[in-house]
């Protein structure tokens, strides 16, 4: 399938949304102040306790909410259609409309958008949406000061089969952030892969 850079662009952030609202419901409801506090600082969230976090959370007009984290997955999967196969974007609409009935539902329902889309027989849909899922765990270890070498190792296979792809122009900034997964060399490898998005087609 030759693949729109945008669509990429869409599988990649929908990886990164679902697999950052997954974390969220393990986490939630946050019952240390301690631990609330590091991921509030961490994500630059205006809350000062686990009570305030978790009403944040709850919160369907803040940007960090369940609620609208899960209307981010929800864009990316309608702008697919036509990129997923037939039976994978059926069974998501399927869970979307079960999540809009019941937002309670949130948080299984992003787990089962993840085992459909993890089920894609398109490669290169998987390989963006696996890239997405990878990056979003690195930024979140990072800022929460978590162990990162799995996600790197896993990462570095990715890299592989971009350069594959053609996206040799990544091998720089990846071996810097390789050598030092910190905030500066994220941002300038995600700033780098957000340049190779914006050409047509891969």
């Amino acid at each position: 399938m030759i693949l729109l850079s945008s669509n990429a662009q869409h599988v990649f952030w929908l990886g990164r949304y679902l697999t950052r609202i997954q974390y969220l419901c393990n986490q939630f409801p946050f019952k240390s102040n301690e631990n609330a506090l590091q991921y509030a600082h961490a994500f630059c969230l205006p809350a000062f306790d686990a009570d305030s976090l978790n009403e944040l959370i709850l919160d369907q007009v803040q940007p960090s909410s369940f609620h609208r984290q899960f209307q981010n997955a929800k864009n990316n999967i309608h702008d697919l259609r036509g990129i997923l196969s037939a039976k994978s974007f059926a069974e998501l609409n399927q869970l979307l409309s079960q999540a809009e009935q019941n937002p309670a539902l949130i948080c299984d329902v992003a787990g089962e958008c993840n085992d459909v889309l993890e089920a894609e027989e398109e490669t290169t849909v998987f390989l963006f949406f696996s890239l997405g899922q990878k990056l979003e765990e690195l930024d979140r270890q990072i800022r929460l000061k978590q162990d990162r070498q799995k996600t790197l190792i896993d990462i570095h296979h990715l890299m592989g089969a971009l350069h594959e792809l053609g996206w040799d122009s990544l091998a720089e900034v990846w071996e810097k952030l390789k050598q030092s997964p910190d905030s500066m060399n994220f941002y300038h490898f995600s700033d780098h892969m957000q340049l190779l998005f914006e050409v047509d087609t891969l």
